[in-house]
């Protein structure tokens, strides 16, 4: 398949995702001099946004940490807990109304920071001891219900990413409490962020993609590691990783090629020094290591050069 043919499929995703018309397609590119000379306000508007919502949430902050030693229970649980409450339901607000619009996603962040915050402290001022992981799994379970729920209504991106961050934690903190293996934990939570984010890559929520693409990626090789660390079956993250190399080119990531790129030189390092570093034959491991380096590094420009940057979006 050409890049021409990649391009247009691409194209032709992104109008379905975002309900573009060809009407709308037409009318964009027969006016492409007049679209590039008006003044565009978005960059603005979102920084003055992003901005406006960081001092709100450090005056917050700033006001919640000099009082909080003089603050009963019910007054702790409402400034954590009653501000992030009132923050999403303001957020909701804003996304009826055009004109703040824009002030949606600050309002939805800082929500998403002060309500776990104070459904924790709601449960350490009221609770009567137990174990952690299950307070942690509430919390995590309202939040992704909330989230989930509303980003099903919304489709916000911002409320993508925060439904999945704790869907994570509640979901790691099931798997802890079945008692299953750390490893076994981090295999499934890895392998199924990179599959949530290859259904991110092909949607209009890809901007979030490469952070999934990362994580997920970097939990699956910690976990594989740590379990095949001092076995015979140790070379199966070498396997891994090149494994994650070939899979970049398949979904044209960058994120993945990187992650995949630096796990292989770094176990590569880590076998040599673990077998080499006592004996004469270390220099000439480092010179492999040199080698290997020139030859990775060559080998994943060629592959992000053919397979990815064409059509990358991660």
């Amino acid at each position: 398949m050409s890049l021409k043919e990649d391009a247009l499929q691409d194209i032709v995703s992104l109008a379905r995702h975002n309900h573009i018309t060809l009407e709308e397609i037409a009318q964009a590119l027969s006016m492409p001099q007049m679209q590039a000379s008006k003044p565009s306000s978005g960059v603005l508007s979102k920084l003055f946004g992003y901005i406006g919502g960081i001092f709100v949430f450090a005056g917050i902050g700033v006001f919640i940490s000099m009082y909080w030693d003089d603050f009963g229970s019910a007054a702790r649980v409402i400034v954590t807990l009653g501000v992030g409450l009132v923050a999403f339901i303001m957020g909701l607000v804003c996304l009826g109304d055009k004109r703040y619009e824009k002030a949606a996603t600050p309002l939805f962040l800082m929500a998403s920071l002060l309500q776990p915050m104070g459904i924790l402290v709601m449960l350490q001022e009221y609770s009567s001891g137990g174990d952690a992981r299950h307070g942690l799994a509430f919390m995590a379970a309202y939040m992704l219900i909330q989230q989930g729920m509303t980003f099903l209504a919304k489709r916000r991106t911002v409320l993508a990413f925060s439904a999945i961050l704790f869907g994570c934690i509640f979901f790691a903190n099931l798997f802890d409490l079945w008692d299953w293996d750390e490893e076994f934990i981090g295999m499934v939570i890895g392998t199924s962020l990179i599959c949530i984010a290859y259904a991110l890559q092909q949607s209009r929520h890809l901007a979030i993609a490469p952070f999934w693409y990362f994580v997920g990626a970097c939990i699956l090789l910690w976990a594989v590691f740590d379990a095949v660390r001092n076995t015979p079956l140790e070379l199966v993250y070498l396997g891994l990783s090149a494994s994650i190399i070939f899979l970049s080119t398949y979904v044209r990531s960058r994120t993945l090629l990187l992650v995949g790129t630096l796990s292989m030189l770094l176990y590569i390092g880590y076998f040599t020094a673990k077998h080499f570093a006592n004996t004469l034959g270390w220099p000439v491991a480092l010179v492999m290591i040199g080698v290997a380096l020139i030859a990775m590094s060559s080998l994943a420009v060629r592959l992000n050069n053919k397979y990815i940057k064409p059509n990358s979006y991660s």
